[in-house]
């Protein structure tokens, strides 16, 4: 006995103007806000259902392992192994300050790192170079050349030598070499010289 079923042959057959998609994908309205993003950035906010923390020497952040395991090859190598770490479920943070933990858990959760200064970019670059956060170094790595003056170049080429960063490197080479008269006499490049 048949319930109210029609084949789709027998239906595209007995009603030849109607067709039925075989293939078809789901549109949604494009004009629509995400919320995913809102979603993911409150559960850091407000603490929900956090698993892991990060520790530096001022401050202790709760984290989701989930999500660092998401953005990080390095967590997630950690999470992964039978480090200390996953044990304790905490990461002490060492080599980077608190702001720059803020910041790089903010942009593991939301893809946005906050207003940037020379400072918190070198900083922040530094730290998504060492958890292999390749997007954000990009991001912080594109702050540095766009903020490029006398008196940072040579900052922005230690750490371009420092980080392997062939582009900051040789953005930061070509802005020295614009600004030679100026830069050659400046204390840091007597500095870099020297070391």
């Amino acid at each position: 006995m048949n319930y109210g079923f029609i084949p789709p042959q027998t239906a595209n057959a007995c009603l030849p103007d109607l067709k039925l998609a075989e293939n078809t994908t789901a549109t949604t309205n494009p004009s629509a806000p995400s919320v995913l993003k809102r979603d993911i950035e409150l559960m850091l906010h407000e603490n929900v259902l956090c698993d892991v923390k990060l520790r530096t020497g001022a401050e202790t952040f709760p984290a989701h392992w989930f999500i660092l395991s998401a953005r990080s090859p390095v967590f997630r190598a950690m999470f992964q192994s039978d480090m200390k770490e996953k044990a304790q479920d905490c990461i002490h943070i060492e080599d980077a300050d608190a702001d720059t933990v803020r910041r790089l858990l903010l942009y593991m959760y939301t893809d946005e790192c906050g207003d940037l200064q020379w400072e918190s970019a070198s900083l922040l670059y530094a730290a998504a170079d060492k958890y292999q956060i390749l997007s954000l170094k990009d991001e912080c790595s594109f702050f540095l050349k766009a903020n490029l003056d006398a008196a940072n170049a040579c900052e922005a080429l230690m750490i371009a030598d420092l980080h392997h960063d062939e582009h900051l490197k040789s953005t930061t080479s070509e802005f020295i070499l614009k600004h030679a008269k100026e830069i050659f006499k400046s204390d840091e490049w007597i500095r870099l010289i020297q070391n």
